[in-house]
């Protein structure tokens, strides 16, 4: 049941009117948010468990009361209780199977009956107790029994019975977790139950999943589609954070008709390994490929033929995020992706069934890997705004925001919260790895804190100096140095007396023999490193750059940075000591052995108005211009505190 407290429900709402309704600007609802803000420790210590008994675990001639004190009659199954420790023990504590399914029976369970409870018995948390009727719906767990019996895993979490109901505090605790739990499984599945039944369905998901959809067959392919993306898992919020953080090692069981078992066992790819699963009664396809395969179908369909509203409705359900991009830019020779896919995930989660709205909050945490998460009681006991408080959630972890007052059309507020963290988050990645959407997930501002003014952070402020364009080494035939070699070679024997050189050269130089030399940022600097190596092979123009001390300002100090624009205009090669430049960038390598975390990197072109005179402890404002790829060192200097202020609509 929802509870009479509860935060309020204004997804649909634009800003404006939650002002309106709060009486007071965004940003001041904002810091009373940040109240309720607390950092979530990384990890999952231990794991409840369930595994069926063997009939010599079996109490003999032993009634079970059920939950109203009646007596049961002895039941079929009895399953016991056990922990595993998937952090500590990274073998054999990931061995279990993830239950990912609907509370409620979906309409085809209801329709076969298969609503009822009572076969299964769950042994008690109080010892000396007897065990209950399990509240897992009987076909559920004869599924869930017969993979785990088909793969040889006998330990299997599944939420309603292995997180005490009954306990608020654990349902918290294990809700903000809950990522972990099918993050580190090596087994997680989902119980689809819309029924594959004929010979020709079974045939066409099999031509999806294996990219051999004939013209004839599209529009059948389409239905179909959209038949099994119509099932009530495909709606929910919960199971939307099951899949995304289980990843590429969720599996799909979708019940078939029994008269399909041997045409499904003989179905096999061009290797001659079964496609659909040899599980008895069910088609076991991985979520991943069964997700990619339907976006690229849908996309080219749509293109061809049309159909949008179906398209888009399959889209919505099951896109695969990265070949969604790809597929939809248009322009050739850069970055497919340019933009963070958090405003998209959080309207997706959104857009899906859940019966307390603030679980939206840790789900959304969830499955951005956030390690600052919100109160969801405390909110729910204020009536804190729904929207506001997935905003504050946003810069709490430091997602990047556009804030200069000189940009035209930023969000707004008559934008509901999702179109405006749309419109708002920054939108220029320059990505330097194919891995686009998993770099710019890291791209984040560290230990973010909010003040009146905006957001508070911390890293290294440089100040953009010479600029060098070399001729370019791609049309060089005979050329012995690699790339970043000739580059601190060039830069050693500079001598245009534009800068100190020495220390960069001297510094790229031991680099490239001692990679692991410095902190633990080896993935960004390699990345960014053959962003600057591929530069140098184009004669693109690079920028020098030299740390800044964020409070005093000019101080001058030799170039550590090199940086590269991605743009099609280059840096102009005047350079104007009079109209500095500045770049802020923040690093924060992964905490290992956590199970959660995710590294963090910032680099970003920025105006700086400096503090006045009169104010020692005001921070230098940083207003965002752009993305800047670059190689930088700052090995044995601090990271100073800078503020980006708010973007200008929060504060109307």
């Amino acid at each position: 049941m929802p509870r009479d407290n509860a935060v309020v429900k204004d997804t649909s709402w634009p800003l404006g009117q939650i002002r309106h309704k709060n009486r007071s600007s965004i940003v001041s609802s904002l810091l009373r948010i940040n109240k309720h803000a607390v950092i979530r420790e990384n990890g999952l210590r231990s794991l409840e468990c369930l595994y069926l008994t063997t009939d010599g675990e079996e109490p003999s001639g032993k009634r079970r009361r059920v939950a109203n004190g009646g007596v049961a009659s002895p039941p079929s199954e009895l399953l016991r209780r056990r922990y595993l420790y998937p952090i500590s023990n990274t073998n054999g504590g990931r061995d279990y199977v993830a239950v990912s399914y609907t509370w409620g029976a979906s309409k085809e369970e209801k329709d076969a009956g298969q609503e009822t409870v009572g076969r299964y018995f769950i042994e008690s948390r109080r010892s000396g107790e007897p065990p209950l009727v399990s509240k897992v719906r009987d076909v559920v767990w004869d599924r869930v029994l017969n993979y785990a019996e088909h793969i040889n895993c006998e330990n299997i979490w599944i939420d309603r019975e292995c997180i005490d109901q009954d306990d608020a505090a654990e349902k918290e605790a294990a809700m903000q977790r809950m990522h972990h739990v099918y993050g580190l499984s090596r087994r997680p599945i989902a119980l689809l139950t819309c029924t594959i039944k004929t010979i020709r369905e079974l045939d066409l998901l099999a031509n999806i999943m294996c990219d051999k959809v004939r013209t004839e067959d599209e529009s059948a392919t389409l239905d179909l589609l959209n038949d099994i993306t119509s099932n009530l898992w495909w709606t929910r919020a919960w199971t939307f954070q099951e899949d995304y953080k289980a990843s590429t090692r969720m599996s799909l069981l979708i019940p078939h008709c029994p008269t399909l078992e041997g045409h499904k066992r003989a179905t096999c790819d061009e290797l001659g390994r079964p496609l659909l699963g040899n599980i008895d009664g069910e088609i076991c396809i991985k979520s991943v490929d069964f997700r990619r395969q339907a976006t690229l179908f849908c996309i080219s369909y749509r293109r061809r033929i049309g159909d949008k509203d179906v398209c888009d409705k399959i889209l919505k359900s099951a896109a695969k995020y990265n070949v969604l991009l790809r597929e939809e830019c248009s322009l050739p020779d850069f970055y497919s992706a340019s933009r963070s896919m958090t405003p998209t995930i959080l309207a997706d989660i959104g857009a899906r069934g859940i019966s307390e709205k603030s679980d939206l909050l840790a789900i959304a945490a969830n499955c951005s890997s956030y390690s600052t998460r919100l109160k969801t009681k405390a909110l729910d006991g204020d009536g804190s705004s729904l929207s506001l408080s997935i905003l504050a959630l946003c810069f709490l972890n430091g997602e990047i925001m556009e804030n200069d007052p000189e940009l035209l059309g930023p969000g707004t507020l008559n934008d509901n919260i999702f179109e405006y963290l749309s419109k708002q988050a920054l939108s220029n990645f320059q990505p330097p790895v194919d891995r686009e959407l998993t770099f710019i997930k890291s791209c984040r501002f560290i230990d973010p804190q909010l003040t009146p003014e905006g957001t508070q952070t911390k890293g290294h402020l440089w100040k953009l100096g010479k600029i060098i364009a070399d001729e370019p080494l791609r049309g060089v035939k005979f050329r012995t140095l690699e790339p970043l070699v000739q580059l601190a070679t060039n830069l050693q024997y500079r001598r245009d007396g534009s800068g100190p050189y020495a220390e960069l050269a001297t510094l790229l130089c031991q680099w490239i023999h001692d990679p692991s030399h410095g902190p633990a940022l080896v993935d960004e600097r390699e990345w960014m490193a053959s962003e600057v190596e591929n530069a140098v092979m184009e004669g693109k123009a690079l920028r020098l750059g030299c740390l800044v001390h964020p409070i005093h300002g000019t101080m001058n100090s030799p170039y550590r940075a090199i940086f590269v624009y991605g743009g099609d205009d280059d840096w102009d090669d005047d350079w104007d000591e009079s109209s500095p430049s500045y770049v802020f960038t923040s690093s924060r390598p992964l905490a290992r052995n956590t199970g959660g975390g995710i590294a963090k990197h910032v680099s970003l072109e920025v105006d700086v108005k400096w503090p006045g005179s009169c104010s020692r402890s005001a921070l230098p404002r940083l207003y965002i211009k752009r993305w800047l790829n670059g190689l930088y060192f700052f090995e044995g200097l601090p990271q100073r505190s800078v503020l980006f202020p708010w973007p200008p609509a929060l504060l109307e």
